[in-house]
This record gives C-alpha cells, sequence and structure tokens, in this order.
C-alpha cells in the first residue's frame, strides 16, 4: 500500500512540474542581430571575459578580435570583485567571507544604435575561512570565483537574449 501511493505521489508530482512550464535551461538563444559581435572594455584572455568568450561562442555568436562594420559591440563598462569580512569569531579573526562580483555592461548592433542601456548583473557567494587552512582555502576562493565568472556569464546571455 504505501509503495503504490508513493508511486502515485512521485507521479503526481511529474504532472505539476511538466505542467508548471519547468525545463532545463538550453541553450541562449540571441536576437540575429548579434550574431556577430565584438567585445570591449574586458581581457578575453582570462577570468570573465574568457567565460564571456566561451559563453557566447556556445550559443552561435562569433566573436571578432578587432570591431568589423556590421557586427554588435558589447562593452563591459565596468567590472568589479570585492571580498567582505561576513564575520568575526570570538577572538576577532575571520570565520566567513563573501565574495561579490558586479559587471555593468551595454549592448549596440551593427549600425551603433543602443539595443540596452547600461544593466548591471550579480553574483555572490560566501564560504567559511579558517586560519589553519589557508591555501585550501585560497584555493576554494578561487573555484567560487570561477563559478561567479560562469554565473554571470549566464546572467547576461540572458539579458542579451531578451533583446528585440
Amino acid at each position: 500500500m504505501k509503495r503504490s501511493l508513493s508511486n502515485v505521489f512521485v507521479g503526481f508530482l511529474l504532472i505539476v512540474i511538466a505542467g508548471c512550464g519547468f525545463q532545463l535551461r538550453g541553450a541562449a538563444t540571441l536576437p540575429d542581430s548579434l550574431k556577430t559581435m565584438y567585445i570591449q572594455g574586458i581581457n578575453l584572455k582570462t577570468g570573465l571575459g574568457l567565460e564571456l568568450k566561451r559563453g557566447l561562442t556556445r550559443n552561435g555568436v562569433t566573436v571578432v578580435n578587432h570591431y568589423q562594420s556590421g557586427s554588435a559591440v558589447l562593452t563591459i563598462l565596468e567590472n568589479k570583485s570585492e571580498r567582505r569580512v561576513l564575520s568575526v569569531d570570538r577572538t576577532a579573526k575571520v570565520s566567513e567571507y563573501e565574495i561579490h562580483n558586479s559587471v555593468k555592461f551595454s549592448v549596440s548592433d551593427g549600425q551603433g544604435q543602443e539595443l540596452s542601456e547600461a544593466q548591471t548583473v550579480e553574483a555572490r557567494r560566501d564560504y567559511q575561512f579558517d586560519q589553519d587552512q589557508v591555501l585550501g582555502k585560497d584555493e576554494e576562493e578561487r573555484l567560487l570565483r570561477e563559478q561567479l565568472d560562469k554565473q554571470l556569464v549566464q546572467s547576461i546571455l540572458r539579458r542579451l537574449s531578451a533583446l528585440k
């Protein structure tokens, strides 16, 4: 009896999830005017710039190294990364940090018309810090920064896909 009841419950949950419109995040559908893009204001060989170039390429955008007439321009106006203290222990040593990244960008089409005003996307993560494991925590922070870059790129792609 319990098994059949749990099967009915799982089936009901699957129907509810399918009915609400849930779907896995796929590739972003970008407008045709953004299929060739020049990115300025960031280094495309490391960090966020490299991740942005990869994300655009995965979504069918040709990222050019030099401006070409007719290509859309993604301008990174501001790229900030901060590490803030979230909490300290009773001996006044840091026990928790928050990493906060934000990117401000604008987009114009091949004719120089601004497709969107300056927009800002943000991402943040926090992590526990232990003075006895400094090397491990440095590596954890590096991995968290990579995750934040990927999250920011996904946010930028969603904003670009909403442009007409």
